[in-house]
């Protein structure tokens, strides 16, 4: 594999120029077939993979290029290149071999790290970092005016977005991997979550934590780059020599090893006809090269197997229904149980008791409780067999019983909050008279449970 790697690295390189110095910048191009390299001096283009020539710029560079060529943020829009000063503002473009200023602005110094991109007829500045703190601002130039504007924005903002990635799609620009610094404490904090900004409604939307496999917290501490490529991004850091393919249709993630594409080259690199082109040193002789290494090929057929690029929120809610649907049963499972346990009262000799709470009994009353024991309804000759004497009437034992369970209930009332016992005659005969136990009470012998 590593031969086949060092194989490629060198039949691979369509151009090969040799730079003096470490300040250039790569510049796309207006056509598919060639690319610039700008430098202080001039520029070079690679006409065809037979032809790179260096040409003098057609005029001075503009005063206010006062900063080195690979700090500017290049862009292609419409068939023509644009350079943006760091940090937002002034505005260059590259026409006819000559570097131009087109704004009527200002260094705003206020959007470093921000992303620069093009979207139908306009150009944009998102996020960056200035003034102590990360923005999630969203600036679009005015051709006309020739200065930015504020665009506003709603919904589910980040509360910044410096160094992110990004990636656009239709009409929607996908952002994660960005860190976000409060102004109070100047604290670095890596957002986990991917975030779309629809270029159309300017509607932002959170929509899922990535996967864990994108650059961990203190892990990858070098710089990245990414790039459209056949509808998907394709992004690497540049002390890793492994990048990664991810697909937002199919929310999909596929990691690519390579020890030459990516972990060679370095710098702002662009890609060109299924060709990375970027920035190549020498580690003995210090020597930076342009090459241009083939892509396609490698990720067709080393490819890891698909993971996930985040957890999308239906899947988030799913499993908050699933937890909140256990946690309905475990409530319920638990109520029933509770209530069980709570409804069984303990009875011994001289109280009757339930959580913590007792009542003090006589005698008669414990023996007429101890019949409901067995079975929740006692008839009334088998309490009455409880107040029968030799010496006494019958009418007396009666007297007897009914004022022993009205004051049992009266006194187990007042303590429990609950009648325990109520009596019905049966509908046939009205003679006959049952005593029934609440059907929420249950009573056990001490000793019993």
């Amino acid at each position: 594999m590593r031969a086949f790697l060092l194989f490629l690295f060198f039949s691979v390189s369509l151009f090969c120029q040799k730079l003096d110095s470490s300040d250039f910048l790569i510049l796309e191009g207006e056509n598919p077939n060639y690319y610039y390299v700008l430098t202080n001096d001039g520029y070079y283009i690679s006409e065809n993979s037979d032809n790179f020539i260096f040409k003098n710029y057609s005029e001075s560079l503009p005063k206010s290029l006062n900063v080195d060529i690979n700090t500017l943020l290049p862009i292609t829009h419409k068939s023509k290149n644009y350079l943006l000063y760091p940090g937002g503002g002034l505005l260059y473009l590259f026409e006819n071999g000559a570097v131009k200023r087109i704004d009527r602005s200002f260094p705003h110094r206020n959007q470093y790290g921000a992303y620069f991109f093009s979207h139908k007829d306009n150009l944009y500045l998102i996020g960056g970092y200035g003034f102590w703190q990360t923005k999630s601002i969203i600036t679009k130039f005015n051709f006309n005016s020739g200065d930015w504007e504020i665009v506003t924005a709603f919904g589910q903002s980040p509360d910044g977005i410096d160094q992110g990635t990004f990636f656009i799609k239709d009409d929607n620009l996908y952002v994660f991997d960005f860190l976000t610094r409060a102004s109070n404490n100047q604290k670095e904090k890596r957002n986990d979550n991917l975030y779309v900004l629809n270029l159309e409604s300017f509607v932002w939307k959170k929509l899922g934590v990535t996967n864990p496999l994108i650059r961990s917290e203190n892990q990858f501490k070098g710089a990245k780059r990414f790039f459209t490529f056949n509808d998907k991004l394709l992004f690497s850091y540049l002390d890793n020599p492994e990048f990664y393919l991810a697909d937002f249709v199919s929310n999909t993630l596929k990691k690519v090893k390579d020890e030459v594409l990516f972990y060679k080259s370095g710098g702002h690199s662009v890609i060109k006809k299924n060709n990375l082109i970027g920035a190549v040193q020498n580690s003995l002789t210090g020597e930076i090269t342009i090459e241009s290494f083939n892509i396609s090929s490698l990720i067709s057929n080393e490819a890891d197997s698909a993971l996930y690029l985040y957890r999308d929120t239906e899947e988030f809610y799913n499993y908050i229904y699933f937890a909140l649907s256990f946690l309905a049963i475990l409530i319920v499972v638990l109520m029933v149980y509770y209530k069980r346990v709570a409804q069984t009262y303990l009875l011994d000799e001289n109280t009757i008791s339930i959580s913590g709470l007792s009542k003090s009994i006589s005698e008669k009353e414990q023996k007429i409780l101890r019949l409901f024991i067995k079975k929740r309804s006692v008839p009334n000759s088998d309490i009455m067999n409880l107040f029968l004497e030799k010496n006494k009437t019958k009418d007396f034992a009666v007297k007897k019983k009914n004022k022993t369970i009205v004051s049992l209930n009266e006194k187990l009332l007042s303590v429990f909050k609950i009648e325990f016992i109520s009596k019905k005659k049966s509908k046939s005969d009205s003679r006959q008279l049952t005593y029934f136990l609440n059907k929420k009470i249950r009573i056990v012998e001490d000793g019993a449970i």
